[in-house]
C-alpha cells in the first residue's frame, strides 16, 4: 500500500494547504500569494487523488481477472496515471503562469492553461468510467476478451467470507465468483468517488472559464458545495472503503506496479 504515500496522502495535503491559503486570503484579501496557494492546491491536489483511483482499477482487474478487460492491468495503470500526470503538469504550469503574472490578462491565461489541465483530466476519467463500465459489464456476463491465463490470483479471505485473512492462491473460478464482496465494497466506493470527483472537474472548468472576477468564482457558496465538499465526500469514503481492507494482496508478488 506505498502507493497510497505519492497519491491519497499527498493529495490531501494538497487539499489542506490549500484551504488554509483560502483562509489566509479572507482574511487578507489582497495578499496574492494566499490567493494562488488556494487556486493552484486546490486545483491541482485531486489530481494525486484520481491517480490513486486508477491502481486501485487496476489491482482489482489483476484480482478478479485480467482476460474481461481490453487493457491488461499494468497497461491500465500506466494509460491512466500518464494522462493524470499530463494533467497534473498542465495545470501546474498554468499556476505557475497565474501567479507569475503582471497583468489581468496573463493572469487570464494563466488560468486558461489550468483549464486545460482540469478537461485532460476530465477527459481521462470518462475513459475509465467507460473502460470500467465495459469490465463489469463482461465480468457479470462472462464474455472474456481473451482466454484465461494460468489463474488469477484471488485471496482465500475473500473467498472464504474471511476479511483480515490474506493468503493467496490460485483459484480456477469464474470471474463473477471472484468479484467478492470485499472487491464489490470496493468498487462501490470507487464509484462513489469517481462521481464526486467529476462533479468537482466539471465546477472548476465552469468556475475558471468564468473569469477570476465572475459570477461563478465569487459565490462562495458553490466552491464549498461543488469542490469542498465532493473532494471532502471522495476521501472520506475512499477511507471507509480502504484498498488496504477490501484489496490487499499480501506481499504484493501479483500487484500492479
Amino acid at each position: 500500500m506505498w502507493w497510497l504515500f505519492p497519491t491519497m496522502v499527498t493529495g490531501g495535503v494538497g487539499e489542506i494547504i490549500g484551504w488554509a491559503g483560502r483562509t489566509w486570503s479572507s482574511r487578507n484579501y489582497a495578499n496574492d500569494n494566499a490567493f494562488y496557494m488556494n487556486i493552484c492546491c486546490t486545483i491541482i491536489a485531486p489530481s494525486f487523488m484520481t491517480a490513486a483511483m486508477f491502481i486501485m482499477m487496476g489491482r482489482i482487474i489483476n484480482l478478479v481477472g485480467a482476460e474481461y478487460s481490453r487493457l491488461k492491468p499494468r497497461t491500465y495503470s500506466i494509460l491512466f496515471i500518464s494522462a493524470d500526470l499530463v494533467a497534473l503538469v498542465v495545470q501546474a504550469v498554468g499556476g505557475a503562469a497565474a501567479a507569475s503574472a503582471e497583468t489581468p490578462e496573463g493572469s487570464e491565461r494563466g488560468a486558461n492553461i489550468m483549464v486545460a489541465g482540469i478537461i485532460v483530466q476530465m477527459a481521462a476519467i470518462t475513459i475509465y468510467c467507460i473502460i470500467q463500465g465495459d469490465y463489469l459489464w463482461r465480468v457479470l456476463t462472462e464474455r472474456p476478451v481473451r482466454p484465461s491465463s494460468s489463474g488469477v490470483v484471488t485471496p482465500r479471505s475473500d473467498i472464504e467470507g474471511a476479511s483480515n485473512n490474506l493468503t493467496l492462491e490460485k483459484e480456477a473460478v469464474s470471474g463473477r465468483a471472484r468479484l467478492t464482496p470485499n472487491i464489490r465494497n470496493m468498487l462501490l466506493g470507487l464509484g462513489i468517488s469517481t462521481v464526486f470527483i467529476y462533479i468537482r472537474s466539471i465546477y472548476r472548468t465552469i468556475e475558471l472559464l468564468d473569469g477570476w472576477n465572475g459570477p461563478v468564482y465569487v459565490n462562495e457558496r458553490l466552491f464549498n458545495s461543488l469542490d469542498g465538499m465532493p473532494i471532502f465526500v471522495a476521501m472520506f469514503v475512499l477511507n471507509v472503503f480502504h484498498p488496504g481492507r477490501f484489496i490487499a494482496m499480501g506481499k504484493e508478488r501479483n500487484a500492479v506496479a
